[in-house]
């Protein structure tokens, strides 16, 4: 079952206007596992599934030179269009598809890389999501999947207060060995799957908090960053992110 549907992400992503005017960074936190994955499998095309409005595909394009597609199940022409122009994207220059990851359909073209970064939890079927992944590989492609984790701090926050937030993922799937074990049915080699990133927590509701959860939530913050910086400190309870790849 999806935890989230079509209006959900169509509200989701008319809140956040802001984000069609700023140029695409030449550095995000991921950066270092892109950088790491494309030195190790050379991909010359790439598609970003669920990855509306394609800020990574415009990434991938602008700072490694891939020829890149996006393909998610709701796309907002006129927004991706103000998107493209606020990073000079020329038409034609990126591809978009608007497509059900899930659907049975053939898949027309297929790609050397496979990515995406918070699509697979949104899922209870973690099985089919990814063979909707393996689906757009080229033979011998590679695959690259980032998720958030919610099984330590960060988690905690989730669910005490933003319990809404928290229904619409699926908490299994950011386990290292299920998500590895995933891989395996699909016959993936070269699996390698790891948390990621320094301390930090977050709320998608911050600003309708109360100021006691605010306050308690920049001390958490505060402290978590001290901690990391005095002895960086990577695992479930720590790191906010997860990350699972490898090739065919």
């Amino acid at each position: 079952m999806d935890l989230t549907d079509r209006a959900f992400w169509s509200n989701y992503w008319r809140n956040k206007k802001e984000l069609y005017e700023q140029p695409v960074n030449s550095d995000y936190l991921f950066t270092p596992l892109f950088k790491k994955h494309i030195q190790k499998y050379q991909p010359k095309t790439a598609v970003e599934l669920g990855g509306f409005p394609g800020t990574f595909s415009v990434h991938l394009h602008q700072k490694f030179n891939l020829r890149t597609t996006l393909v998610d199940y709701f796309i907002d022409e006129e927004l991706l269009q103000a998107f493209f122009k606020a990073n000079g994207i020329e038409n034609n220059e990126l591809e978009w598809q608007e497509a059900d990851v899930l659907s049975h359909k053939p898949v027309s073209t297929k790609f050397d890389m496979v990515f995406s970064i918070g699509l697979i939890e949104h899922f209870e079927s973690t099985e089919n999501i990814m063979y909707g992944h393996y689906r757009y590989m080229n033979p011998n492609g590679s695959l690259l999947v980032i998720l958030p984790n919610f099984t330590g701090i960060n988690g905690w926050f989730q669910r005490k207060f933003d319990r809404d937030n928290y229904d619409k993922h699926y908490i299994k799937c950011m386990e290292l060995g299920f998500l590895r074990s995933r891989m395996e049915k699909l016959n993936f080699k070269e699996i390698e799957t790891d948390y990621f990133g320094g301390f930090t927590i977050w709320l998608e509701n911050y600003n309708s908090q109360k100021s006691s959860v605010k306050l308690f939530f920049k001390f958490v913050w505060t402290m978590g960053k001290v901690i990391s910086k005095i002895a960086p400190i990577k695992g479930r309870w720590f790191s906010p992110y997860i990350y699972v790849s490898g090739k065919l």
